[in-house]
């Protein structure tokens, strides 16, 4: 009991003494648990080299959160208490890993998929110009404007000599004759 007493002692003596940024403090504490930190991410399921990661892990969270110590627990559940969660949290992550690289659509190259993507788009914007142009004049120049520069329809109406319910008007009519221009796959759902 007596010996008990000493060690939380101590314990509580280095985490005052990590807390305050003792250097010296810290490389003792790594001495101390580093190895049984190791056997036991070991024990979790993870290999040499990743436990080895995780205690190194380990070290650098404590050193960088140590103003925030709780002197009256105990470092060593603390210590074990992060290892035990990024030993978990590294077979979540290779458990997601494996599950994706299982499924044949995530293998395909991804220049693929770009290329593929690229001549959608090109398409789609060569059947919006082509669309534009299809336009009465005075529809696309509403259009134009609104669209391309941004006018607000108030600006558009100014700059016209229109009411704001006709550039309005002829907006939703340009943006209906567009998307029946374009078809079904373009259109929003």
């Amino acid at each position: 009991m007596f010996n008990q007493r000493k060690k939380y002692s101590a314990d509580h003596k280095v985490a005052r003494l990590i807390k305050k940024g003792n250097e010296r403090a810290f490389r003792l504490l790594f001495e101390q648990y580093h190895k049984p930190l190791y056997l036991f991410a070991m024990k979790m399921g993870i290999h040499q080299e990743e436990a080895k990661c995780i205690v190194q892990e380990v070290f650098i969270i404590t050193w960088k959160s140590r103003t925030t110590i709780d002197e009256s627990l105990s470092l060593k559940a603390y210590l074990y208490t992060i290892t035990k969660r990024l030993v978990i949290k590294k077979i979540k992550r290779k458990a997601l890993e494996e599950s994706y690289l299982k499924d044949p659509d995530n293998l395909r190259p991804v220049y693929h998929q770009q290329t593929e993507d690229y001549i959608i788009f090109t398409n789609l914007l060569d059947q919006a110009h082509e669309g534009i142009n299809k336009l009465s004049p005075g529809r696309k120049q509403i259009f134009m404007l609104s669209k391309q520069q941004g006018l607000s329809n108030e600006e558009i109406a100014d700059q016209l000599k229109l009411s704001k319910r006709t550039v309005e008007n002829q907006l939703y009519r340009a943006t209906k004759e567009l998307k029946d221009m374009l078809g079904a796959d373009f259109t929003e759902k």
